[in-house]
């Protein structure tokens, strides 16, 4: 770690085989991590045991058909947006074609009684927020002012000096706080309606992580011409550019200690990757698991252990033909008002009853060029438990029984699709069914977490998994330890390497961006 007095450098003449930094995991925050120190002169290497780089960002394709597995859509692009800023510093903001949702309009929020769309901005949005919900003025522009406060105070997110002392905030819900301003229930479900974006019950949401994640996505949100694949491409590219290494099919199995210091990398293979300085962007827990048992003090171990996994997920992939309504938003479709219930009730799986809450995007509607079919996308929740009989199979070798459950539930997901696209019915074709154990074993994300530990009160702020350890030269990175999703893993990214680089030294070259 950067000390005052003393400086983590490159080092000169390292054997082939050795380098300045190893980092496990080539997700959105792995391949930041390294373009970073890549670009401060480290030798670096991506160790991704997949066979393509990028973790949730990366697509696969069925019949030439692209389709997105983790990344839908992202926000704060725009030309002063914090993700750009963080882009620009890594020299890859010009390289990608932005494909901007509908401005007035981003997000859809549908109820049974009435919908909400989002715009782009604050003020945009504070003004139709007012026009929607007179009465409720004084309590939705306090609501703004609190949550674009928060932001202004968070030094990584707006490199600002912070404005305010956000222990007023750092640990109320998101629910008790809008609670504190109102009692108009439909209110309420529109500023909880975005919750999947970070995908916790208002309750347990930290009020900050509501904050950042939603102001994000009101800089901007915009999909990429190529997809996730497009962003893992460029952050691959700049990092080879400056010497780095990024290896796929390069599962490591432990990392090896010499004294209190990480020395290397063992591969599943055999081979030993050595290195100075090691950053995990695996889920915790699997990190504690390549480690030599008895390292890291017990109660660590078992506060790890203990962290709760957040939601998963199942995924439905479809096609259609039919493109007379193209549709450049995103739809939230939710069978009740109470956004709370919504995680307790309305999800999928065996013997539940009623309607379900569903995310549809629409990522070819944003490609126009693009040739083949029309994509659609869906996700609803899915508990973990719903699946865990099949925990022991493997992809594509978990049997009969698995099969009649992924088609039921595949089924009962596309009914609630066609019912919030009644211009679809009968009109879609279900290509592929993901459920928890398919993003288990692809992402290596305990029990199918979409979004890695759960980002609840109780985990969040001083309860929170910070980047550094009690090891000194190992870091952990990504949406398990900062915030969810690409900017939350680009934040975290960029925190961890302030750990090697010098927090003001870095952070100031990304605010001159």
């Amino acid at each position: 770690m950067v000390s005052s007095s003393e400086r983590f450098l490159p080092a000169r003449g390292l054997e082939p085989d050795a380098f300045d930094v190893v980092i496990v995991g080539s997700g959105m925050a792995g391949l930041c991590s390294a373009l970073v120190l890549a670009k401060e002169g480290f030798k670096v290497c991506v160790l991704e045991q997949h066979y393509r780089p990028g973790g949730c960002l990366h697509r696969f394709f069925r019949k030439g058909v692209p389709f997105e597995t983790g990344f839908h859509y992202l926000g704060g692009v725009g030309p002063d947006g914090t993700l750009a800023r963080y882009l620009r510093y890594l020299g890859v903001y010009e390289r990608m074609s932005y494909q901007p949702l509908d401005p007035d309009g981003f997000d859809e929020l549908r109820f049974p009684e009435y919908s909400f769309r989002v715009p782009n901005g604050w003020p945009r949005l504070v003004e139709r927020l007012v026009d929607a919900f007179p009465s409720e003025r004084a309590a939705i522009h306090r609501y703004a002012e609190v949550c674009q406060e928060i932001c202004r105070s968070s030094p990584a997110y707006s490199f600002q000096a912070p404005t305010m002392d956000l222990g007023d905030y750092s640990q109320v819900s998101l629910g008790a706080f809008l609670r504190g301003l109102t009692s108009n229930r439909r209110l309420l479900a529109v500023l909880c309606g975005q919750s999947m974006l970070y995908g916790t019950p208002p309750e347990v949401t930290p009020l900050e992580v509501h904050a950042l994640v939603i102001d994000s996505m009101l800089q901007g949100a915009s999909g990429i011409r190529g997809g996730g694949d497009a962003l893992a491409k460029v952050l691959v590219e700049a990092i080879r550019a400056h010497g780095g290494v990024v290896r796929i099919r390069s599962g490591v199995k432990a990392l090896e200690m010499d004294g209190a210091k990480v020395t290397g990398a063992r591969l599943e293979k055999g081979e030993l990757v050595r290195g100075r300085f090691f950053i995990s962007n695996a889920h915790p827990k699997l990190t504690l698991g390549l480690l030599p048992e008895g390292v890291l003090r017990p109660a660590y171990v078992h506060r790890v252990e203990s962290l709760r996994e957040g939601i998963s997920c199942i995924g439905g992939f479809f096609t259609t033909e039919d493109r007379s309504v193209p549709r450049l938003h995103n739809i939230y479709s939710m069978p009740t008002d109470d956004v709370d219930a919504v995680y307790r009730d309305a999800v999928f799986g065996q013997g539940k009853d009623g309607q379900k809450a569903v995310f549809v995007s629409f990522p070819s509607d944003r490609e126009p060029e693009q040739k083949g079919p029309r994509v659609v996308l869906a996700l609803g929740l899915l508990a973990y438990e719903e699946v865990e009989r099949f925990a022991d199979s493997r992809t594509g070798k978990r049997g009969e029984e698995y099969a009649a459950f992924k088609d039921a539930q595949g089924q009962a997901l596309q009914a609630t699709v066609e019912r919030a696209l009644p211009d679809l019915a009968g009109k879609l074709k279900r290509v592929e069914v993901s459920t928890p154990l398919t993003h288990r074993d692809y992402t290596a994300a305990p029990r199918g977490s979409i979004y890695g530990v759960s980002h609840a009160l109780d985990q969040w702020g001083k309860y929170s998994l910070q980047a550094r350890t009690r090891i000194p030269n190992l870091l952990l990175t990504g949406q398990n330890v900062l915030l969810p999703g690409v900017v939350g893993a680009t934040v975290s990214a960029f925190v961890t390497c302030g750990f090697v680089l010098g927090f003001d030294s870095l952070f100031q070259k990304v605010a001159r961006a």
